[in-house]
């Protein structure tokens, strides 16, 4: 395992337990985060956006990872608490761009319909 997926594994176990305070030591200043309904740059926004989702997240399943150089993929089954109650699962393929030892770039890739219907996001 690469230092790349190493830092991947990190971020993903403290996402899974809900933690953001190490996501800030994972990390880059200027992180970019691009996804099909919400994006946003910057540390502070990043994890503020985290802050947000995180209560709602009940876990991760990984299926698969693979590393080329800096650049990590990751598929894998996210289920959510809806804020009416019910419950979803996303099904997720993201990238992972890292430089000097902190993520500089995430950019995920799932079907929005079901995370819209959800969470009320147009």
């Amino acid at each position: 395992m690469g230092e790349a997926l190493k830092l991947v594994s990190k971020f993903y176990e403290l996402t899974d337990r809900k933690e953001t305070k190490g996501l800030k030591d994972l990390i880059a200043e200027d992180m970019s985060f691009v996804g099909p309904v919400m994006q946003t740059t910057g540390a502070t926004q990043y994890i503020a956006m985290n802050e947000q989702l995180l209560p709602f997240h009940v876990k991760t399943r990984m299926v698969w990872q693979f590393e080329t150089d800096n650049d990590v993929c990751s598929i894998y089954e996210m289920d959510l608490k809806a804020p009416s109650g019910g419950a979803i699962t996303l099904q997720l393929a993201d990238w992972i761009r890292v430089a000097k030892g902190r993520i500089v770039q995430q950019r995920i890739y799932y079907d929005p319909r079901d995370f819209e219907k959800a969470f009320g996001k147009t």
